[in-house]
């Protein structure tokens, strides 16, 4: 029997069919908890036809869509959507504090 050996550098990220790092784990993570749900549901007494077309649909789901996320956001752009609230809309240069303080408190509704 061959043996293969698996070489992985220190900072490389596992990858398998396309998923790096964080999305293998999301997509792992959701395939063991769907298929713990569908023996759940086999203890509870659903039909093995509905558990079979659940933990089918549940699998697919839990592989299509981090490897969605992986296409469109990349390998660090998931953790990023979340900060991009915080940033400034726009930077004003050159304006006094206090008009532009007066323009937050007009936009917010008080009054100055």
């Amino acid at each position: 029997m061959k043996k293969y050996s698996i070489y992985r550098g220190i900072d490389n990220e596992i990858e398998f069919k396309g998923l790096r790092g964080r999305y293998f784990y999301y997509a792992a993570g959701g395939a063991v908890g769907f298929i713990m749900t569908t023996l759940l549901l086999h203890i509870l007494g659903v039909p093995v036809l509905l558990n079979i077309v659940f933990l089918g649909l549940g699998l697919l789901a839990s592989f299509l869509i981090p490897t969605s996320y992986n296409k469109s956001h990349g390998r660090w752009g998931f953790d990023k959507l979340p900060v991009r609230s915080l940033q400034p809309k726009h930077i004003v240069r050159y304006r006094l504090i206090r008009s532009i303080v007066k323009q937050e408190i007009t936009i917010k509704g008080r009054k100055s």
